[in-house]
């Protein structure tokens, strides 16, 4: 059978895809005081006599690389409780939604710096595991799940020292998400198959001449003034 080129031809294609069936952005501040002992062996106490300059910053990871979570991360949901339903009137329309209760795992690391006497110094928590409970009413029947990403974090943190040793620091997160609830789908459309572009060739640039310098050789200018006056 000979192939037909693929150019401008449409066809009537099926595609796995995944629904958004509802999203919202969810806000949570968080305070939450966290024991010394919950921070991890550190190699420097950081509240030691000879310790300056102290600061300290914080910051999410994934739990699974310990590398910091790069934007719109998706974050861990468990979903407890049944989903329950309620209905509202929206637009004068009467629709049911459902309250899905879940709980959102967020792992954060502590970083001290400072000088130690002269030396500076920065050394980091062990990871600090964080459950913050929500509830939000989606469009979320039977079949759906929950996809959670991050779309704003601000991480700060104070440090309690008495008498010369850490005893605690208090956590200050304000965490915005993207809840969404998904299903996966197979969806029917009409559309051209892609190409593949052209290869990028590179050329070889054309031979360049140095520049000349004619003025000083051969001396053409000067040869013709000198002829003239003889």
């Amino acid at each position: 059978m000979q192939e037909q080129p693929l150019q401008g031809a449409q066809e009537l294609l099926c595609i796995n895809a995944e629904k958004v069936y509802d999203w919202v952005i969810l806000q949570e501040d968080l305070n939450q005081t966290v024991l010394a002992a919950a921070i991890g062996a550190l190699p420097l106490d950081p509240c030691g006599p000879a310790v300056s300059n102290l600061t300290a910053t914080c910051y999410l990871v994934d739990p699974a690389t310990g590398n910091p979570l790069p934007p719109n991360a998706e974050i861990p949901v468990v979903e407890v409780g049944e989903r329950e339903n309620r209905q509202y009137v929206v637009n004068g329309a009467l629709v049911t939604l459902q309250r899905v209760s879940f709980v959102k795992t967020l792992n954060v690391v502590i970083e001290f710096s400072g000088l130690n006497g002269t030396t500076p110094f920065v050394i980091t928590s062990d990871e600090i595991v964080v459950d913050i409970p929500e509830s939000v009413y989606l469009c979320a029947p039977e079949g759906t799940r929950l996809v959670v990403r991050l779309t704003d974090v601000d991480c700060s943190v104070t440090v309690n020292c008495v008498a010369g040793v850490l005893e605690s620091v208090d956590l200050f997160l304000n965490v915005c998400q993207s809840v969404q609830s998904v299903a996966d789908v197979t969806i029917e459309l009409n559309a051209d198959f892609c190409q593949p572009r052209d290869v990028l060739v590179e050329q070889c640039p054309t031979p360049s001449i140095p520049p000349q310098c004619p003025v000083v050789f051969p001396g053409v200018i000067g040869a013709h003034k000198h002829n003239d006056h003889e």
